[in-house]
C-alpha cells in the first residue's frame, strides 16, 4: 500500500514534469513590468467613451440621481463580483479567455470563444469611433471652428446656425432669420416670412457631422462609396494601435501611463471651466436631483446593469487578458477595489462635467436641458461641439475635448485587440516569438473588415453593431462566467485559489456576502434583465429612421454568433474528446479542470514551486473538505 505522503510526492513529481515540459516547449508570455502598469491598463479599459457620453445620457433618461443610485447598486451586485472572477481566473491560470475556459471546464470552452468573437466585433467598429475623434481633433486646429456655420456647400436650407441667428437679431431684433438668410422686418412682412420654426431646424454641428464628415446616405440600403477622409482616419487609428501593441504589454504598459491618466487632467480642467459657466448650476441640479419614482421602472435597472458591463469592461475578455500577465502573487483584491471604485467615480464625475456644460448651452439657446441632451454619437459630436463654440477660447477647449475622447477610446481598444492577440498566442504558443507580425496581421484584418464603416451608409452599420454586437453577448457570457465558477468549478476552489494568490482570508460576513452575490443575486439579476430585454425588444431606430427588418436580422446574427459559440463548443467537446468513454463519463471528465489548468497555475506560482508544495485543491495534505456545490465533483 502506498502512503499518503508517497502519493503526494508522486503527484508532485508528475506535475513538476508537466510544468518543466511546458516551460521548455512554450515561449514565455511575459509579465507587466510593474503593478502600476496593470492598474492603469485596467482603469484605461474600464474608463472609456461610455463614461462621457453614455452614462450622462442614461442619467438624463432615467431620472438623474435615481439612475446614479441604481448604477451604484449594480456596481456592487454585478460589476465588482464579475470583475473579481475575471481577474482571479486570468491571474491564477496565466491564460487568456479562450484558454481559461478550455482548461477550467472544457465543456464550457465556448464561453471564452464568445468573449473573443465579441471583442473582435467591438474592435472593428470602436476604432471607427476613435477615427471620428481624430477627425474632429484635427479640425479643431482652426481659429474659427467650422461646425458652427451654415454657409458651406454641404449645408441644406434647414441648417440653423446660432451664430448667424444672433448676428441677424443683433442688428434689429425684428429681423427674420429664415433658411440661412437674414431678412429685414419690412421685406419679411411683405413676403410673410417668419423665423425658421424649431421643428424644421437642423443644427449646424449636426449637418457638419452627417453631411461633411460622414456623408450620410438616406438609408441602410444605400451604402454609397468610401469616404476617403474617414478611411484615412480609421487607418491612422489602427497605426496608433499597432505601434502601441507592437511588443505586447511591454509597449502598451508604458503607453497607458499617458493615455489612462491624461484624460483625468482634461476632465478636471473642463470641470472647473464648466462649473464657472452661467447656467451650470441648473444643469448640475438636473443631473443630481433624483426622481425616485423612476426606480419603480424595470428599464432603469436594466440600463444600469448593462452600463456596468460597458463601464467595467467585463465579459469581453479584456480584463481576463490583462490579469493573465500579472505575477501569481499580485494582490488583485486591492486592484478590484481601486479599479472598480475609480471607474464608478469617474462616471459620476463625468456626469458633473457634462451637465454643467449642457446647463450653459440650455441657457444660451433659451431651451430646457431636455432639448439639448442627445444620446451616443449625438452627445459627443453634436451637443458637445455646439457647447464648445459658445465658450471663450473655443479652439483650445475643442482641442482638449477631442483629444480626451481619443485617449478614452484608445485604451479600451487596446484591451479588445490584446484579447484577440492573446487568443492567438494561447492557441499557438510558438507564435509568441513573432508578436510584431501577429499584431500587424490582426490590425490589417480588422481594418479591412471596418472599411464598410467608412462609406456613406457606414453610420447605419455602426449603429447596428453598437446595439447588437456587445449588449446581449456580454450579458450571456457574464451569466455563464458566474455559473461556471459558482456551480461547476466551485466557490470553495475559487476561494482557495484566491487565498493562495493573495493570502486573503475574508471574515464570515464578507465571505457569505460574496458567496450569496456570486451564486444567487448576480445570476438572477442578469437573467431577469436578459429575459426582459428579449420580451421588450423593439426594432432598431436612429432618430426618425426605422431600420428594415433585414437590418435588425444582421444585428441578431452579430449577437447570436458569439452566443452560439457556447453550445457549439460544448457539443464539439462532447463529440471529439474521450470517445472511449460513455456520454455520462465523458461529461464528468470534461466538466472538471484539466491537467493543463493545474500545471500552468503551478508554473505561474514561483513561490509554491520553490517550497515544494502542491497548489490549491490538488495537495493531498490539505484537510479542507472539497467544495459541496460543484458539478465537477459528480
Amino acid at each position: 500500500m502506498t502512503s499518503g505522503k508517497e502519493k503526494a510526492a508522486m503527484v508532485m513529481d508528475a506535475e513538476s514534469t508537466v510544468v518543466q515540459d511546458y516551460e521548455e516547449d512554450v515561449p514565455d508570455r511575459g509579465h507587466w513590468t510593474g503593478r502600476f502598469d496593470f492598474l492603469l491598463a485596467c482603469l484605461g479599459n474600464a474608463v472609456g467613451l461610455g463614461n462621457v457620453w453614455r452614462f450622462p445620457y442614461l442619467c438624463y433618461r432615467n431620472g438623474g440621481g435615481a439612475f446614479v443610485l441604481a448604477y451604484v447598486i449594480m456596481v456592487f451586485l454585478i460589476g465588482m463580483p464579475v470583475f473579481l472572477l475575471e481577474l482571479s481566473m486570468g491571474q491564477y491560470s496565466a491564460f487568456g479567455p479562450s484558454k481559461v475556459f478550455t482548461t477550467i471546464s472544457p465543456v464550457f470552452k465556448g464561453v471564452g470563444y464568445a468573449m473573443v468573437i465579441s471583442s473582435s466585433l467591438v474592435a472593428i467598429y470602436y476604432n471607427m469611433i476613435i477615427g471620428w475623434t481624430l477627425f474632429y481633433f484635427v479640425q479643431s486646429f482652426r481659429s474659427d471652428l467650422q461646425w458652427q456655420y451654415c454657409h458651406h456647400d454641404f449645408n441644406t436650407d434647414r441648417c440653423f446656425s446660432d451664430v448667424a441667428f444672433q448676428a441677424c437679431k443683433s442688428d434689429n431684433s425684428s429681423n427674420v432669420y429664415n433658411f440661412r438668410t437674414c431678412y429685414n422686418e419690412t421685406y419679411a412682412a411683405q413676403q410673410n416670412l417668419t423665423d425658421l420654426p424649431e421643428d424644421l431646424r437642423i443644427s449646424a454641428p449636426e449637418e457638419y457631422l452627417n453631411n461633411y464628415m460622414l456623408g450620410k446616405s438616406d438609408s441602410f440600403e444605400n451604402y454609397g462609396t468610401i469616404r476617403w477622409p474617414l478611411m484615412l482616419s480609421l487607418f491612422v487609428a489602427w497605426i496608433i494601435v499597432v505601434l502601441s501593441l507592437l511588443k505586447g504589454i511591454k509597449t502598451s504598459g508604458r503607453v497607458v501611463y499617458f493615455t489612462a491618466t491624461f484624460p483625468y487632467v482634461i476632465l478636471v480642467i473642463l470641470f472647473f471651466r464648466g462649473v464657472t459657466l452661467e447656467g451650470a448650476a441648473d444643469g448640475i441640479y438636473f443631473y443630481l436631483v433624483p426622481d425616485f419614482q423612476k426606480l419603480q421602472e424595470i428599464s432603469v435597472w436594466q440600463d444600469a446593469a448593462i452600463q456596468v458591463f460597458y463601464s467595467f469592461g467585463i465579459a469581453g475578455g479584456g480584463m481576463i487578458t490583462y490579469a493573465s500577465y500579472n505575477k501569481f502573487n499580485n494582490n488583485l483584491i486591492k486592484d478590484v477595489i481601486i479599479i472598480g471604485m475609480g471607474d464608478m467615480l469617474t462616471s459620476i464625475f463625468s456626469g458633473l462635467v457634462v451637465f454643467s456644460m449642457l446647463g450653459f448651452m440650455a441657457l444660451q439657446i433659451q431651451k430646457s436641458i431636455h432639448a439639448v441632451v442627445s444620446s451616443g454619437t449625438g452627445l459627443a459630436f453634436i451637443a458637445y461641439p455646439d457647447v464648445l463654440v459658445r465658450m471663450p477660447g473655443a479652439t483650445v477647449w475643442a482641442i482638449l475635448f477631442f483629444f480626451m475622447l481619443f485617449l478614452l477610446g484608445i485604451d479600451s481598444q487596446f484591451a479588445a485587440v490584446e484579447t484577440i492577440i492573446t487568443f492567438v498566442f494561447d492557441q499557438f504558443p510558438k507564435t509568441r516569438t513573432k508578436k510584431p507580425f501577429i499584431v500587424i496581421g490582426t490590425a490589417l484584418v480588422l481594418f479591412l473588415l471596418g472599411l464598410p464603416l467608412t462609406t456613406n451608409g457606414g453610420i447605419y452599420l455602426l449603429e447596428v453593431m453598437d446595439t447588437y454586437a456587445a449588449g446581449w453577448p456580454y450579458l450571456v457570457t457574464g451569466l455563464m462566467e458566474l455559473f461556471v465558477i459558482a456551480y461547476v468549478y466551485g466557490m470553495s476552489r475559487f476561494m482557495r485559489d484566491l487565498k493562495e494568490m493573495t493570502g486573503w482570508n475574508p471574515g464570515s460576513w464578507v465571505r457569505s456576502h460574496l458567496l450569496v452575490t456570486v451564486m444567487t443575486i448576480s445570476p438572477i439579476v442578469i437573467g431577469v434583465i436578459l429575459l426582459l430585454s428579449w420580451i421588450n425588444f423593439q426594432p432598431l431606430t436612429m432618430g426618425d429612421y426605422v431600420f428594415p427588418m433585414w437590418g435588425n436580422a444582421i444585428g441578431w446574427t452579430m449577437a447570436l454568433v458569439p452566443i452560439s459559440a457556447i453550445p457549439i463548443g460544448a457539443i464539439w467537446q462532447m463529440c471529439t474528446k474521450h470517445k472511449h468513454l460513455s456520454v455520462i463519463q465523458r461529461f464528468k471528465v470534461l466538466i472538471k479542470p484539466t491537467d493543463e489548468w493545474r500545471a500552468n497555475a503551478k508554473a505561474n506560482s514561483t513561490s509554491q514551486i520553490g517550497n515544494g508544495n502542491l497548489t490549491g485543491y490538488d495537495n493531498p495534505a490539505l484537510t479542507e473538505p472539497p467544495p459541496v456545490y460543484s458539478l465537477s465533483h459528480l
